[in-house]
């Protein structure tokens, strides 16, 4: 019996394997910024435009997006995307959104917030959102814009500048050494505020 349970799992690692390396093609192309090779990908596989072709279950928009290399690849593929794709995690829990923020590429986080706002608000595995991502990687330009469209609502989910969220917020924009810009400023009195009011 222990033997069958080693097999099986073995095949199922195998299949696995098997799955990402027909993504090959189209993991080269996101990597590349290739756009016309992803869309002959895209029209043999529908499918694969939303699939996990890495095995730490990046699809092709986060591997373009971490790559940096072509925009317009990142704005085309978002395009041919159901809105709540792009709410897909990988196996790090990051969303699109959280992996621009990560990279600092402010242009991949416009393109993904005008499509599906509400990935402001997703968390990543660690419990942060997008704005943390950016803050806590000195990723000043892609905070910003963040910060310009990040809300307070009533809903407690909603509510990134309260504690204990802007506490951190506040500790990741003065580690950054963000402090010292006068539109900044300005915020981390927010947060002092919030802080303080919710404790």
């Amino acid at each position: 019996m222990y033997v069958c349970l080693v097999m099986d799992a073995w095949m199922d690692a195998e299949n696995k394997v098997e799955d990402y390396r027909r993504y090959i093609p189209l993991l080269n192309a996101a990597l590349r910024g290739e756009w016309d090779s992803a869309e002959r990908f895209f029209d043999q596989d529908p499918d694969a435009r939303t699939a996990h072709i890495t095995d730490g279950k990046d699809t092709a928009l986060h591997v373009a997006i971490k790559s940096g290399r072509s925009i317009e690849f990142v704005k085309k593929l978002v395009d041919l995307m159901p809105p709540e794709a792009l709410a897909l995690r990988n196996s790090s829990g990051c969303t699109a959104l959280i992996s621009a923020a990560l990279y600092g590429n402010t242009k991949g986080v416009v393109i993904v917030v005008k499509k599906h706002p509400t990935s402001l608000y997703i968390r990543g595995d660690q419990n942060l959102l997008p704005l943390h991502c950016a803050a806590n990687n000195g990723h000043k330009d892609t905070l910003l814009y963040l910060l310009s469209v990040t809300k307070e609502d009533d809903h407690p989910v909603f509510k990134p500048f309260a504690y204990p969220s802007g506490a951190l917020l506040l500790l990741q924009v003065i580690d950054s050494e963000f402090y010292g810009e006068s539109h900044l400023t300005l915020l981390i009195a927010q947060l002092i505020q919030n802080c303080l009011i919710k404790k």
